[in-house]
C-alpha cells in the first residue's frame, strides 16, 4: 500500500493506494475504495507537478466514471483542496508547503 497525504496546518487526509496494475488504480479514500484509471492517476501526477512548480492552475483526479475525486487548486502559494467520498465532500485551504510532501510521495511523472 502506498500513502499520499494532503492537510493544512489544523487536519491530514490519506489516500492509499491499495491495488495497482496498468490499466487501473484502486485508491482508499475515508474507507470508501475509488477506481481511477493509470492514464488518468497519471495525468493527475503530471498535473499537480506543473501547477505546483507554477504556483498557478488546477489538478484534478477522476475516478472511472468521471468524477473528480480530488481536486487542488493553486493561486499564488494557496491551495484550494476538494476531496469526495461517495457523497460526502472535504473541502479546505492549505499553502503550497503543504502540498510539498504529497509532490513527493507521488513522484516526478515525465
Amino acid at each position: 500500500m502506498h500513502q499520499i497525504e494532503i492537510g493544512n496546518e489544523v487536519e491530514t487526509h490519506r489516500l492509499t493506494i491499495i491495488w495497482a496494475s496498468r490499466e487501473a488504480v484502486s485508491i482508499d479514500i475515508f474507507g470508501h475504495v475509488e477506481a481511477v484509471t493509470t492514464a488518468d492517476y497519471i495525468a493527475f501526477a503530471r498535473a499537480l507537478t506543473k501547477t505546483y512548480h507554477e504556483l498557478d492552475g488546477t489538478a484534478q483526479l477522476v475516478n472511472e466514471a468521471g468524477h473528480a475525486i480530488v481536486t487542488l487548486a493553486f493561486k499564488r502559494g494557496v491551495v484550494d483542496v476538494q476531496i469526495v467520498r461517495d457523497t460526502s465532500i472535504r473541502t479546505f485551504q492549505t499553502d503550497q508547503s503543504y502540498v510539498t510532501t504529497m509532490v513527493r510521495q507521488i513522484g516526478v511523472v515525465e
